[in-house]
């Protein structure tokens, strides 16, 4: 055996120097992204959350307010993006959220206007009732139908009898019988009248010493919908030229239109002003014929999604579209010796370089010809078609015929745009989804019943969302998140807009130290910028968002929040200012709200509006971790990426490590928290943690420790006596 070392994974036998590079993974753990929002919702325009491809995609940053309030533009969600992004007015909280994921709700449906002849349906890109001021308008450019005139004088109409063909579309050609020596130009006109061609008109005209003749297809208003274009051909007869035969001037070859038919599609969107247009259509871009040698008599091209077919009552012949980049590609196939007869080209070199797929599709479309003319004249009408809907910013057209033009069509407004409701269903659905990444906090934007809501004109009528399930709903999700397995701890920011009195029950019947509950009203600038009153969901989004802008374990006691009014009360959003009757004053039943767990702002005399204390509904003990959002939020930060950290170095590598190393690497993390002010150093643990005690079992490393966690300052207490002076 030849001699050999192994190293890096290689077995090598070459003398020489080699090498391989280690990254040390435990220089540094910078911390995972914090201040991550998932928001439930309504809103009145933008793609339900169903609808959403992957919702985790559906993320926004604070530069991107405007993009939020363009796909939304009105409702809760369209609202909600300063207060998340911009939510305090103090030093101490110098952001706001740092990623926002948005689930809506409601069921909007997309407005829609199906098309005549079912060539599509014309769909709103806008969700909801916005889709209904979209218009579409189609006006239409008829064909002027292939023909030939001629004309003679009457002496010239003196000529033997004879024939001629037509042929019509690349088909079976028809001989017409040519009388001849006219005695008058009655006779003239009368043998005209005879003669006979399927979709094809023979109209004699001028007087006794001038004649013409029209040689014409007759006129097909549907042609627009064909995907090809017509044809007819003139063929001189047996032994005797075609002018020869009429006496005038008509050659023989393929007689093409004018003008082909094309369509000017226009979309308005009244509400915007907005408007697009394009004139669509009218191209014959590959032409295709066969000129009849080797015993064909028949022949004809098919065009379907995957191949264009060549058929002759000798065969057919497949050409996959996938085997070819380009129409040049296609002509110059079909342009081969092997093809005998058949002959292709394009319209313009500027169509060589499309793909085959451009082309409509079309069945049977006659190819046959006389010479190496080429009556199968394909077009890409619903490709013209399919790319202006691509590149529309209003609609799109779904289910499109695969060949021609749309028929004309007055302007005609898009129809059953609705906003449609949220139900219990889709509060679940939306949860389920928030599991699939990690985030900090799940805000819903609801604070009472879909009945009190429909009442305010707030929700769609198909509403049946009662707030008590959507508290249970979060309070489930969140419960599940934070077990072992799910490893992606959350806090829930719900609120209530109920009596004081249900206020405190229903932060009782949460008791979790995970879910903040607020109870006021606020006055802030909705996504017009108008002033407004916001149900509490909007001090949820405000404290959620402060949470995110802060320092690692920053409290939110006595952080001003950016809002210019508070109020709490039970009464519709929709009674004017000078009816409401408030029902909690923070100044006079501080020590009630905040022994029932609830979270709540203040205005004191300075001026501006302050959380009294970063309360979560955790009430039954004392639990310094589980009685503020703060403390739990410091230690959730660390678990998440403690563990991920750890994981990142050693799942997946040998155990071939020391405990010394892996103590090591846990030191260096948890150092980084104490950085991060996330711990405290303390005299018995004065980086801010204790008691690390690890060992290596088998294919498992076992980690133990004690941190000491920030808190936020809450009480000061001066305990003063008083002397009297003395000399």
């Amino acid at each position: 055996m030849a001699i050999n070392v192994s190293f890096n994974g290689a077995t090598i036998y070459k003398p020489g120097s080699y090498s391989k590079t280690n990254i040390d993974l435990g220089g540094g753990f910078p911390l995972g992204p914090a201040g991550l929002i998932a928001v439930l919702g309504e809103a009145d325009a933008g793609a339900p959350g169903a609808q959403e491809v992957n919702i985790a995609n559906n993320r926004y940053q604070a530069n991107q307010i405007s993009t939020i309030r363009n796909k939304y533009r009105g409702g809760p969600f369209a609202d909600c993006a300063s207060m998340l992004f911009a939510p305090a007015a103090d030093a101490a909280i110098p952001s706001g959220a740092q990623t926002v994921w948005f689930y809506k709700t409601n069921a909007s449906v997309r407005a829609e206007l199906p098309l005549a002849t079912a060539y599509g349906t014309v769909r709103a890109s806008e969700w909801g009732v916005g889709g209904n001021k979209v218009s579409v308008k189609n006006v239409l450019v008829a064909e002027t139908p292939a023909s030939a005139v001629s004309s003679a004088s009457f002496a010239e109409l003196t000529v033997p009898a004879g024939s001629f063909s037509v042929r019509v579309n690349g088909g079976t050609s028809t001989s017409v019988v040519v009388a001849g020596l006219y005695a008058s130009y009655a006779a003239f006109v009368a043998d005209v009248a005879t003669w006979v061609v399927a979709g094809m008109t023979f109209t004699a005209g001028g007087s006794t010493g001038v004649a013409t003749l029209t040689i014409a297809m007759a006129a097909a208003p549907t042609a627009h919908q064909n995907g090809w274009g017509r044809s007819f051909e003139l063929i001189d007869g047996a032994g005797l030229p075609l002018t020869a035969a009429l006496g005038m001037k008509h050659t023989a070859g393929l007689k093409t239109p004018a003008a082909e038919p094309s369509a000017t599609l226009t979309l308005n969107q009244t509400r915007d002003g907005v408007s697009e247009s394009d004139s669509l259509g009218g191209n014959v871009v590959l032409s295709l014929g066969h000129d009849g040698s080797g015993g064909v008599t028949s022949a004809s091209v098919t065009v379907d999604a995957s191949k264009i077919t060549l058929t002759t009552n000798l065969g057919a012949v497949d050409l996959p579209k996938s085997g070819f980049a380009i129409l040049k590609e296609v002509v110059d196939e079909i342009n081969l010796a092997s093809y005998g007869g058949w002959s292709a080209s394009l319209s313009s070199t500027l169509y060589n370089q499309l793909s085959p797929s451009v082309i409509d599709e079309v069945v049977a479309v006659g190819a046959l010809a006389a010479t190496s003319a080429k009556p199968a004249r394909l077009k890409k009408d619903a490709s013209d078609v399919a790319d202006f809907f691509a590149q529309s910013s209003m609609s799109s057209l779904e289910g499109q015929a695969v060949k021609g033009l749309p028929d004309a069509l007055a302007e005609s407004l898009l129809l059953g745009g609705a906003k449609g409701g949220t139900s219990p269903a889709s509060i679940v659905a939306a949860l389920e989804k928030f599991e699939k990444f990690h985030v900090n906090a799940v805000v819903p934007l609801f604070s009472w019943d879909a009945t009190a809501d429909i009442a305010d004109d707030a929700t769609d009528a198909s509403s049946t969302y009662t707030i008590a399930g959507i508290h249970q709903a979060v309070k489930t999700h969140i419960s599940l998140m934070k077990t072992t397995k799910r490893r992606s701890e959350r806090q829930g920011y719900l609120s209530l807009k109920d009596s004081f009195a249900d206020c405190k029950t229903t932060a009782g019947d949460l008791a979790d130290g995970r879910i903040q509950l607020m109870i006021q009203d606020i006055r802030q600038a909705d996504n017009a910028g108008n002033i407004k009153w916001f149900q509490p969901w909007a001090l949820a989004c405000l404290m959620a968002g402060a949470r995110g802008g802060a320092p690692i374990g920053e409290p939110m006691t006595f952080k001003f929040l950016n809002c210019s009014g508070i109020r709490q009360t039970a009464q519709p959003m929709s009674t004017p200012d000078a009816d409401i009757v408030t029902d909690f004053d923070p100044d006079l039943q501080t020590d009630e709200a905040i022994q029932a767990g609830l979270t709540f702002l203040e205005n004191p005399q300075t001026g501006g509006f302050r959380a009294v204390v970063d309360n979560t509904t955790y009430g039954r003990d004392g639990n310094f971790v589980f009685n503020r959002a703060n403390v739990i939020y410091a230690a959730d930060i660390v678990a998440f990426n403690f563990r991920n950290s750890l994981e990142s170095v050693f799942v997946g590598k040998k155990n071939t490590v020391s405990v010394a190393d892996i103590a090591g690497v846990a030191s260096t993390i948890l150092n980084g928290f104490l950085t991060q002010g996330i711990t405290v150093s303390t005299a018995d643990a004065p980086q801010g943690f204790k008691s690390l005690v690890v060992r290596l079992e088998g294919n498992t490393i076992y980690v133990e420790v004690t941190i000491k966690i920030v808190e936020g300052i809450d009480f000061i207490l001066s305990e003063i006596t008083i002397q009297r002076a003395t000399a």
